[in-house]
């Protein structure tokens, strides 16, 4: 076994701060890496290596990188012989073990950070050192020691410009296969994807968000789609606690659910609500590495503090530290959101959240539930990033939980004054020309007409059924079929 134990607490104190177990880890997930060893090393600089022996592998590693050789052990056993730098990387059987020292290659980040942390912080030690011999000796000018102040205080930024990841010739990025993430709500969400939940007020959703955790976490569907069994985590701000259990109790006894142990934890904040600058490091820190495959935060108004939600600048740095979350953890984060007062069925979906135009655009799924003409009836419609788009639908309100409806037509929306003017399939069709159009082309000009979004991909699949329509498989057109 490779032997990376720190020394002892008394000796480590003398010492400048590292982590040998962190710096093993991380050359370890490159020599496991196949497909992202360059990329992992290219983050990767030589101040970043207390242990002697690490400088000495990474020397290495880098010199077969740059000859476009193979980043494994055994390219790397036969350059440092052939240098006469084994001995100086711990010998053969140090270097033979060190992929052990990471379970997989996922747990690059950690080590990753850890390491950057350890670097950073010698560097600020080094540099305080310089400015205190600086400050006492009075024969050195001012100027010099403004400089030194200078380069302490860029400290941090030039840190974080080093954590960046590498910028990558496209055929590389072409040639080295991805893997997609898993389908965490199949055909709507995927793990590591923000979600954002819109409604307004009082249209249940902490309820539909609380299922939605409740369904992950034991591997059932949620509002008909199959979900991916996975660890959720969700903060609580608004419910107290008794109030909360006895609403997970209401939801698992209504979908059948026993819960595993760790299965759905929760963290109940009520009244600990703060500015997301304060409270999203915290959850990134509690949640890192406990394989959360979905952490829900309820409601997100909670974490504004001085945020102006109608300031794109405020709401993007918002989404930002969202980000951090979903790329920390690895974990999907979904939210709600609030409708803007006023008649929401008369605004594009992707409108009708309140606030900066953010919100729209930057989730991977947004899902909007607006008011339909039944009671406690509500038109689903979703703006999706990474999947195909789904047609609208219908969900209505059976205590505790949002089912799926398919027997409500998705475009009677609740109106404000009056009723929407109805379409017939042949409406639609007369704005189709011969030589076809895009689904994007006939959307447009059918909204430009007046008709929404869930009465368009109504009538279109009217029309498939009917036979009046087909897609064409070269290029994905829509075309009318003559009548016969």
């Amino acid at each position: 076994m490779l032997q990376t134990n720190s020394p002892s607490r008394a000796v480590k104190d003398t010492l400048p701060p590292h982590d040998t177990a962190a710096e093993a880890g991380a050359l370890a997930c490159v020599l496991q890496s196949d497909g992202y060893a360059g990329a992992m090393l290219d983050q990767l600089h030589l101040d970043q290596f207390y242990d002697e022996r690490h400088r000495t592998i990474y020397r290495t590693l880098a010199a077969l990188r740059r000859a476009a050789a193979p980043l494994d052990v055994v390219a790397l056993l036969q350059r440092l012989r052939d240098k006469g730098n084994l001995p100086d990387a711990g010998g053969a059987e140090y270097v033979t073990a060190l992929p052990d020292q990471t379970p997989s290659p996922a747990a690059w980040p950690t080590f990753f950070e850890t390491v950057c942390d350890r670097a950073t912080r010698r560097c600020a030690l080094r540099d305080a050192a310089e400015l205190s011999s600086l400050a006492l000796d009075t024969t050195v000018p001012a100027a010099a020691l403004a400089d030194a102040s200078h380069r302490l205080l860029d400290l941090q930024a030039s840190n974080r410009r080093d954590a960046l990841p590498p910028i990558q010739d496209a055929r590389e990025l072409i040639a080295t296969p991805a893997p997609t993430p898993p389908e965490l709500v199949w055909g709507i969400l995927h793990q590591g994807s923000k979600l954002v939940l819109g409604g307004g007020s009082k249209t249940f959703k902490t309820w539909t968000l609380l299922d939605l955790a409740v369904s992950v976490a034991a591997g059932e569907p949620w509002l008909s789609f199959k979900t991916t069994k996975g660890r959720v985590l969700f903060l609580n701000f608004e419910i107290a606690p008794a109030f909360f259990r006895q609403r997970i109790q209401a939801v698992l006894e209504a979908k059948h659910i026993t819960l595993a142990p760790h299965a759905l934890d929760v963290w109940n904040l009520r009244g600990r609500g703060c500015c997301y600058t304060e409270l999203l490091p915290l959850v990134r820190q509690r949640a890192k590495g406990a394989g959360y495959s979905l952490i829900v935060l309820d409601p997100i108004y909670k974490l504004y503090g001085a945020t102006d939600e109608n300031s794109a600048g405020d709401v993007a740095g918002l989404m930002n530290g969202l980000e951090l979350v979903t790329v920390d953890t690895g974990a999907s984060v979904g939210f709600g959101a609030h409708y803007a007062k006023g008649n929401a069925a008369a605004k594009e979906a992707i409108d009708r959240i309140s606030g900066s135009g953010v919100f729209a655009r930057d989730p991977d799924t947004i899902l909007n539930f607006t008011r339909h003409e039944e009671e406690n009836a509500f038109t689903v419609e979703a703006t999706l990033r990474n999947h195909p788009p789904i047609v609208p639908f219908v969900a209505r309100w059976h205590y505790p939980l949002m089912r799926r409806d398919d027997g409500l037509d998705p475009a009677r929306l609740k109106q404000a004054g009056g009723r929407k003017p109805t379409y017939a399939p042949e409406d639609l069709l007369i704005l189709l020309p011969p030589e076809g159009l895009t689904n994007a082309e006939w959307l447009t000009k059918a909204t430009e007409e007046g008709m929404s979004r869930p009465t368009f991909f109504r009538l279109r699949k009217a029309l498939e059924n009917d036979g009046k329509t087909r897609q064409s498989t070269i290029s994905a057109k829509w075309q009318p079929i003559p009548a016969r």
